[in-house]
């Protein structure tokens, strides 16, 4: 309940400063700087390690950093949600005028995931708390203004902690985080 209320103050703050009316024929035009996007909806599909579904949501709408929430599918009996924030770099900026082109930037995103497994043995879902860091490759093609298509590449890891329980490491003690996800900016 706490990372919801998080995620919607994040946004609240954040997203009327992000987007300004389209402007007059007969006023210069916004920087590229000013023209940068809100968010970006994305998934995959068994383009992840270990998850094979995912989807998440990133706000671009603070200045120089992105706020990332995501949900992920393992496999049928393991899920994971992450909330995870850091700085933005942009890499390469190619939008014309009216907004029209490509954009690149790269992010260093730190926060929290938890994975969640249900045990047949005590017939309820177990879970556990990591730290969860990535580097993301952004690339997006803004087909209009505020309208673009998505590319995403992460890698990097979760180290799990043992709050109440062992932790039961997917894959060791740092468990990959790796994805090709696609998407819509806006």
């Amino acid at each position: 309940m706490r990372w919801g209320a998080l995620a919607g103050a994040l946004l609240c703050t954040g997203l009327p400063e992000a987007r300004a009316e389209e402007p007059d024929p007969g006023t210069p035009v916004a920087s590229t700087s000013q023209r940068r996007g809100i968010l970006t909806v994305r998934a995959s599909w068994r383009t992840g390690v270990p998850d094979y579904l995912g989807g998440s949501l990133t706000v671009n709408a603070i200045p120089l950093v992105d706020v990332e929430l995501g949900a992920t599918l393992v496999n049928p009996v393991v899920a994971s949600l992450y909330l995870r924030a850091g700085p933005r770099w942009s890499l390469y900026e190619g939008r014309n005028d009216a907004g029209r082109g490509l954009s690149l930037r790269l992010s260093a995103l730190a926060g929290a995931r938890g994975t969640s497994a249900y045990d047949v043995r005590q017939g309820g879902w177990r879970g556990q708390w990591g730290l969860n860091a990535v580097a993301a490759l952004d690339g997006t093609y803004w087909l209009a203004r505020y309208f673009g298509v998505s590319a995403q590449l992460v890698a990097g890891g979760t180290t799990y902690f043992p709050l109440r329980q062992p932790v039961q490491a997917l894959l060791g003690p740092l468990t990959p985080d790796a994805r090709l996800s696609l998407g819509l900016s806006f």
